[in-house]
């Protein structure tokens, strides 16, 4: 697909779509998931139609193939980002691709930028800020409303001229508040990750699984790629999660379990684990893009945990319920799942 060389034209398609992405909804961002891997989605939903409209701005509406591209390109502006809706559009690409059982046709590699994406989030969340002193903030009123109200003091006017300092004074504080606030919420993050570290840590050391009630060399192979994930997702207290994910895993003895399906894996959890794991998980967060180890938990959840679930699963997520992923593969997919729908 070309714009031809009509430069301007690119220019301004680009200003929608970083326009699109400048705060998205993790609605917005399902939508540009569907139209960006092709999967089932109804071009004319109201929710493609609302992202359509967005995307066109001063231009003629983008068709299909072009609406596609523009999601794409949109879901890549979305992770390159400053903010913290870049971590959540990682993740969601990521668990979108389900391991790699999604293929994406287009010309910009998603999936590896959201692994990059993570990386280096995981890896810049991560570290101290600085404890260096930091010049003092200087605040001085504003000159042209001290201006103003020494006019409104030769005129008279002192409750004017009164009510203008006070202004000028609250703008300065505002600022020295603004700054405070902003250096306690860096400091009260890192907090919370060096919580998040500590109890993994004591986690990884007990080496004991408290959800299946079994320390890690105990639990069945078969068990714990979903089981560990999990847990250690419910350690987990920020987005994207910690940098040594697959050592995690590795040292739960992960690596150990057989090759498995998600059919598979998710029929041979125990249904008490089953019950326990989606008691504390907002059903309106399961979704067949994003979320499709959760929603195959869930499907099999609502037969009671009987078999008859796969069929309707793959047909509603576009995966072939028969391929079958690496532990370690489906261990990370599923623990990205359930920080998505934790904090998503």
């Amino acid at each position: 697909m070309s714009f031809g060389e009509d430069e301007g034209h690119a220019a301004k398609r680009f200003e929608t779509v970083r326009a699109l992405v400048k705060d998205p909804t993790t609605a917005t961002l399902e939508v540009l998931i569907r139209l960006a891997f092709r999967l089932k989605i109804q071009t004319s939903a109201p929710e493609v139609a609302e992202v359509r409209s967005k995307l066109t701005g001063e231009l003629r509406p983008p068709g299909d193939e072009e609406l596609a591209m523009l999601a794409a390109s949109a879901l890549a502006c979305a992770m390159d980002s400053d903010s913290d809706n870049s971590s959540l559009a990682a993740t969601m690409v990521a668990t979108a691709s389900c391991g790699g059982l999604r293929s994406l046709a287009q010309p910009i590699d998603l999936v590896g930028m959201s692994k990059s994406v993570t990386r280096k989030l995981a890896e810049v969340s991560r570290r101290r800020p600085s404890l260096e002193p930091t010049r003092a903030l200087v605040t001085s009123l504003d000159k042209t409303e001290v201006a103003a109200a020494e006019t409104q003091v030769s005129e008279g006017n002192l409750g004017g001229a009164l009510q203008t300092v006070v202004n000028s004074i609250n703008k300065a504080l505002a600022a020295v508040s603004r700054r405070q606030t902003a250096v306690e919420t860096q400091f009260q993050k890192y907090t919370k990750l060096q919580d998040e570290e500590l109890d993994i840590l004591w986690w990884l050391q007990s080496g004991h699984c408290a959800d299946l009630q079994n320390d890690f060399p105990d639990v069945p192979a078969e068990h714990r790629p979903l089981a560990i994930a999990r847990e250690l997702a419910t350690l987990t207290k920020v987005l994207p999660g910690p940098t040594a994910l697959q050592s995690l895993f590795l040292r739960a003895g992960v690596p150990e379990a057989p090759q498995r399906s998600i059919e598979v894996a998710v029929q041979g959890m125990p249904k008490s684990w089953l019950d326990m794991v989606l008691c504390d998980v907002d059903k309106d967060k399961i979704s067949p893009v994003t979320t499709p180890i959760l929603f195959a938990l869930n499907r099999r959840k609502e037969l009671d945990g009987d078999e008859g679930w796969a069929p309707p699963w793959s047909k509603l997520t576009s995966l072939d319920q028969g391929v079958e992923l690496e532990p370690l593969c489906l261990a990370e997919m599923a623990y990205r799942e359930f920080l998505l729908v934790q904090f998503g």
